[in-house]
């Protein structure tokens, strides 16, 4: 079998053969002039894919970077914030043991008094310092809401969240670029959640305890014994134990000794170290420890006094009517813990003048499972009714409760277990609102311990008492500045710990750019003395099929004709 060839088909495929070669070529020349071995996925499409994973991989990186610079700057920002409180809360902490001084007189306080004023807006102005991007700090999640509020009674109120706002830096890994107020500032525990007990010089007594309401209080300047405000020393004990079985009355049966009974009437002195035995003119001997507080009784002296001689000194004590009762004229104290108190504010928007002030818990097992912890904001729809909204509130806040509010004023009214007073010359006006924050007396914030040591100071006279009030203040405030350093020493340590993550991450996340790179490298870049071998090879090839096609291409059965 004869296979002919026609000279159409001939010339046709010496066209496409050139046209092949010359495409060769070209596309090795694109390589060499492009550097890259692969031009279209077509060259290598599982390189191809490969190539677009690493990529991406390479995007997420760049953002990794970008975000690991944005979380060094605002950790940063805030240390540098926290360094310059904790230079202020030092020097705060100086001034306050300054002002413990037995010999200041009332100007001494009020000067020192002025400064602490200056140190404290000095850090309330850091508390609601801003960052590069002007949001708050301290305000967690709502970085546009200012976190701390002076409130018009010189207390102050948090009103940011309980958020940490975080980036992404890593395939697996988050770090937290700020800290919240409330956690940082807010919950700082505190060591002083008694009432103040005043002295008082009872009558004669049937039974123990006598109640509070009861008893008459001596006045300021006859009265001789004193109890500080006890400071918790056993966190669990107090709330275990002392809570459980107050009001307390603590009693003297004699100038040197004294009974404590519980709620019930039960003696329970016997837990008190020293069994009820004191010596307030002997270092320490006034000292009382019971159920995890610790409470100090001082004498205070007047003209004529005789300090060796404390029955006669403290009261006229006879011996008791009943057993266990104490005597006629026997100094007596109630001891228990402080109830939750409450921060209330105005809205600067609110078209009335009406004021809500706190009334007290009526019901406290509803305020326990009810009354947000956080605080609740109360939302006037008409001069009656309101809304309850838990702080902080945003656009998609879901009503809490409703209730009404009616006159005439002052009117309370109850939300959550909790009582409020209502009270204004007119009704209050649809769309007022007003910010109610529990003040729990487990905590107390820095800046309320540093306010209520600064109002003692201005206003407590050079008197025993008032010497005696300062020096329990100072005690309270002491105690509270050190558990307040502790917490914004342990944060601030936090944020080395979270800037030592970001290098180590930035130090990982540029060892996998390189390796990346290369990987990269290695399946996108040519292989120059590869490509210009294969250059010159194709060149020849190229050329000799051009020589060829000349000569076949003249091999046709028209030149054979004559």
């Amino acid at each position: 079998m004869v296979m002919r060839i026609s000279s159409i088909q001939a010339f046709n495929n010496g066209v496409n053969g050139l046209g092949r070669n010359y495409a060769n070529v070209i596309r090795t020349q694109e390589q060499i002039s492009s550097g890259n071995r692969i031009l279209t996925p077509a060259d290598d499409p599982v390189a191809s894919v490969r190539l677009l994973q690493l990529e991406q991989q390479q995007a997420v990186l760049g953002q990794y970077k970008e975000n690991l610079t944005a979380a060094k700057n605002s950790l940063t920002q805030e240390e540098t914030t926290i360094t310059s409180m904790v230079n202020v809360l030092q020097r705060i902490r100086e001034l306050a043991v300054q002002a413990g001084g037995g010999a200041l007189s009332a100007n001494d306080r009020k000067s020192i008094a002025k400064e602490l004023s200056e140190r404290e807006n000095e850090l309330l102005n850091l508390m609601n310092s801003r960052n590069a991007r002007g949001e708050y700090l301290f305000s967690g999640f709502l970085g546009k809401t200012e976190p701390f509020l002076r409130n018009p009674d010189g207390t102050y109120s948090y009103q940011g969240d309980e958020g940490q706002r975080s980036l992404q830096v890593a395939g697996s890994t988050n770090v937290a670029i700020n800290d919240n107020g409330k956690r940082l500032f807010e919950d700082v525990s505190n060591a002083n959640r008694v009432l103040e007990a005043a002295g008082v010089d009872n009558p004669a007594l049937p039974t123990p305890p006598l109640p509070a309401t009861t008893i008459p209080a001596l006045p300021a300047d006859e009265q001789r014994v004193f109890i500080s405000p006890g400071l918790v020393q056993d966190n669990q004990a107090f709330n275990s134990d002392f809570r459980g079985g107050e009001p307390y009355s603590l009693v003297f049966v004699s100038g040197s000794e004294f009974r404590i009974y519980d709620g019930a009437g039960a003696d329970v002195t016997s837990e008190v170290p020293g069994g009820g035995q004191i010596d307030p003119l002997v270092n320490g001997g006034n000292v009382i420890n019971f159920r995890g507080m610790r409470f100090q009784l001082d004498v205070v002296l007047q003209e004529g006094d005789n300090e060796l001689d404390l029955d006669n000194l403290l009261a006229d004590i006879q011996p008791p009517a009943l057993p266990g009762a104490p005597g006629i004229g026997t100094h007596s104290f109630t001891l228990q813990s402080a109830p939750t108190d409450f921060a209330v504010t105005r809205s600067s928007t609110n078209n009335s003048v009406a004021v809500v002030a706190p009334a007290g818990i009526s019901n406290q097992a509803a305020f326990d499972s009810q009354f947000p912890t956080s605080g609740i904001v109360l939302r006037f729809t008409n001069d009656t009714d309101y809304e309850v909204y838990a702080q902080p509130v945003g656009p998609s806040s879901p009503v809490l409760a409703t209730g009404t509010a009616a006159g005439p004023y002052p009117s309370t009214f109850t939300v959550f277990g909790a009582d409020f007073t209502l009270s204004a010359p007119a009704a209050v006006a649809g769309g007022d609102e007003f910010g109610v924050q529990p003040q729990f007396q487990e905590q107390r914030s820095i800046l309320n311990t540093i306010s209520r040591l600064r109002q003692a100071l201005e206003s407590s006279p050079t008197s025993p008492a008032g010497n005696l009030a300062v020096r329990n203040e100072v005690a309270i405030a002491l105690t509270n500045l050190d558990n307040g350093l502790g917490k914004v020493l342990e944060v601030q340590t936090e944020i080395g710990a979270r800037l030592n993550l970001i290098e180590t991450t930035e130090t990982d996340n540029e060892d996998v750019t390189l390796v990346n790179k290369a990987v990269q490298a290695e399946l996108r870049e040519l292989d120059y003395a590869e490509a210009l071998s294969r250059l010159s090879f194709q060149t020849i090839i190229l050329e000799a099929a051009q020589q060829s096609y000349v000569k076949i291409a003249g091999l046709n059965l028209f030149n054979q004709l004559r």
